[in-house]
């Protein structure tokens, strides 16, 4: 088992959902609102100075399926190259 983790600029909530919904994947959580600064995307921190946000969503599945996910994203990202999108693949130890 793999966990995606993918941090985004929340105005592309909408084309994220639909890259999970290509990946048929029905799992997930999501964090609406995270705050942090990238090198190419600045500081995402909701205030009236920056006033930007990201989300995350934490995607726990099946190693099969990562690669889906990563390819979504890859897209995702070439088509939204002014718009901050990031995926992370952590292994899964174990799950209570």
């Amino acid at each position: 088992m793999k966990m995606v983790f993918i941090v985004y600029n929340a105005a592309i909530s909408d084309e994220v959902d639909e890259c999970l919904k290509h990946c048929e994947i029905e799992s997930f959580t999501k964090l609406p609102t995270v705050y942090g600064q990238g090198k190419q995307s600045g500081p995402h921190m909701g205030t009236h100075i920056w006033p930007a946000t990201n989300s995350a969503l934490m995607i726990v599945c099946d190693d099969e399926k990562v690669s889906s996910i990563l390819e979504q994203i890859r897209q995702l990202k070439a088509a939204m190259a002014r718009v901050g999108v990031k995926a992370f693949v952590f292994p899964v130890e174990d799950i209570v």
